[in-house]
């Protein structure tokens, strides 16, 4: 249960972090340079796997407008997780005994809104998904695949050496 909810939130996190940054989404050279929006430099592994399908202006405007919706539909779901999080560390912390019937219908709660999240979250990519071409999606599957690459070779850098 506690690794499923763990995915979960990785694949909103992903999904919002890549809602976060859609006005930069499909930022190429040649494109036009305003589409930051001033929200800095985006990122996230979705964010770079659509920008290496070299969107069209229009498959832009449509992957814009699916963010923007579902960035709109999330943030309601994120503020009642936070809420409900800073809740359970509110009671975790209080004086005097907590026992788990006390924390259980709040971590039902956070369980229930992750799983919201989740759902939007993977709308979101069903949605940007329908958007590009086999051609984009096997452009994006590379890009997935050499990140994987480069994080196993860091990791691999980082691992301490054996005698």
């Amino acid at each position: 249960r506690a690794i499923r909810d763990a995915l979960i939130g990785l694949l909103g996190g992903l999904v919002l972090t890549a809602a976060a940054s859609a006005p930069a989404l499909a930022q190429a050279p040649g494109h036009e340079p305003g589409m930051h929006g001033g929200m800095g430099r985006p990122h996230g592994e979705l964010w770079l796997m659509i920008r290496s399908a070299n969107l069209t202006p229009e498959q832009q405007a449509k992957v814009r407008a699916i963010l923007s919706a579902h960035r709109s539909s999330a943030r309601p779901l994120i503020e009642q997780l936070r809420a409900a999080q800073q809740e359970l560390g509110a009671k975790l912390l209080a004086p005097g005994a907590v026992q788990t019937g006390d924390i259980q219908p709040l971590l039902l709660r956070i369980s229930q809104l992750r799983d919201s999240l989740a759902l939007d979250s993977a709308q979101a990519v069903l949605e940007v998904r329908a958007v590009l071409t086999p051609e984009q999606l096997a452009r994006a599957a590379q890009t997935r695949e050499r990140l994987k690459q480069l994080r196993e070779e860091m990791r691999q850098l980082t691992q301490p050496a054996h005698p």
